[in-house]
């Protein structure tokens, strides 16, 4: 090594301890005016906070295109034949000749079209009339039932299936307050003049969302109606077999011993089926919801100074974003003269998104030692919107702009 190069050593290392001395007396100039004890020589840089955060607003959520119950029955044509059919406001099962009615091999005894009767032992030891039935006749069934009057039209009985269709209703909801909690984290970068200590922030915090509304919205009623034919009088009762009292020659009653059923038609009149929508026609009763919660990641710079010896406030402003997680439940349920019970859709949805934005906050804090305090502010912050749907339904969620109060722990380390 020449002369020329251990002075450039020398030199470098003059230059280091001399900012290194620069420092440690810094540092022992900020211990002395906080009064620090002489031997604590690392002054904390990073401050962890813990606490709560309550918005004085929540989500508001917009529900669009309302009240579509959808039918659960499949329609079934008269081409099909004889079947089972089931329908919103009643059914027709098929028939088969009671037991009664069939000899030892299976075949039919009574004759169809008519009636037939069931003779049993009496207790005198005698054989006693029992039961005046309707015969099984093919084409034709004693086990069908409805729900209304209305449906009985001349000799003629009609089964339908119904449904509502949307006619784009609306409601909305806002949240209300809501609450949750939050960490951050801050680190010293530097002073800017002798009052003001430049730092900066990261932190998470977790909010939920719940904005439920309920009401009633008008949609369009469709309804697709088969006809059946009664073979026999308009029944008294809306169920089939119907039965009465049977009197014997000799006066005794027998309860339910006479048969009154008015068999049905098991294939509906193809030339009468018919499919009709009545706008406005149906009142469909709702409830609906948006329900979860996000996840707010926040960085951005601060402002700290000092008030007193205790007391110290800041300011800090940056970017925000937020992963938002939420389900749409829906249920919705129509209800007419005709139904024994309201048809109800019972549906859900689930989405999630990220969103963007940014934060402001105003913090006061107070020492309570030199590594532990507490803290309470006012917060802004903003985020986007999105968009989820369930059925056709729909519901723009905005997170929007909310202000806020935090508090809690502070840890300098």
């Amino acid at each position: 090594m020449n002369f020329r190069s251990a002075l450039s050593v020398v030199l470098v290392a003059s230059v280091s301890l001399s900012a290194f001395a620069q420092n440690v007396e810094d540092e022992e100039k900020l211990e002395r005016e906080l009064g620090l004890p002489s031997d604590h020589w690392y002054v904390p840089k990073t401050t962890l906070r813990f606490g709560f955060r309550v918005l004085t607003s929540g989500v508001n959520v917009n529900f669009g295109n309302l009240g579509t119950v959808t039918s659960t029955r499949a329609i079934v044509p008269a081409s099909a034949g004889d079947i089972n059919r089931i329908y919103d406001n009643g059914a027709v099962a098929l028939d088969l000749p009671g037991f009664n009615e069939v000899d030892a091999n299976g075949v039919q005894t009574s004759i169809p079209g008519g009636r037939y009767q069931v003779l049993v032992p009496q207790t005198d030891g005698s054989v006693g009339l029992a039961l005046d039935g309707v015969s099984f006749t093919p084409g034709q069934t004693r086990f069908w039932n409805y729900v209304s009057d209305d449906q009985v039209i001349g000799g003629l009985l009609g089964l339908s299936n119904f449904s509502a269709a949307s006619e784009g209703a609306t409601a909305s909801k806002d949240e209300g307050m809501s609450s949750g909690v939050e960490l951050s984290v801050s680190r010293d970068l530097g002073k800017v003049g002798s009052r003001f200590q430049i730092s900066v922030d990261a932190g998470i915090a977790l909010n939920s969302m719940n904005a439920k509304t309920g009401g009633t919205v008008r949609s369009t009623l469709t309804s697709y109606t088969d006809y059946f034919r009664l073979n026999g009088p308009t029944p008294t009762e809306k169920g089939g077999p119907t039965y009465g009292e049977l009197v014997l020659p000799d006066g005794t009653i027998v309860a339910q011993g006479y048969e009154t059923t008015t068999p049905l038609q098991t294939t509906p009149d193809a030339s009468l089926s018919a499919t009709t929508s009545v706008v406005g026609g149906a009142s469909v009763q709702g409830n609906w919801q948006i329900k979860g919660a996000y996840f707010l990641m926040r960085l951005g710079p601060s402002v700290h100074t000092q008030l007193s010896e205790r007391f110290g406030m800041s300011f800090g402003a940056g970017v925000a974003g937020a992963y938002a997680g939420s389900r749409y439940s829906v249920v919705e349920q129509l209800e007419l003269p005709d139904l024994a019970e309201p048809l109800i859709e019972d549906r859900f949805s689930n989405e999630s998104k990220f969103l963007t934005g940014y934060y402001a906050d105003l913090n006061f804090g107070w020492q309570a030692n030199e590594r532990t305090g507490l803290f309470a502010g006012v917060g802004l912050q903003h985020l986007g919107s999105y968009d989820q749907s369930v059925g056709g339904r729909t519901a723009k969620i905005e997170m929007g702009s909310a202000v806020g109060v935090r508090g809690g722990i502070s840890i300098k380390f």
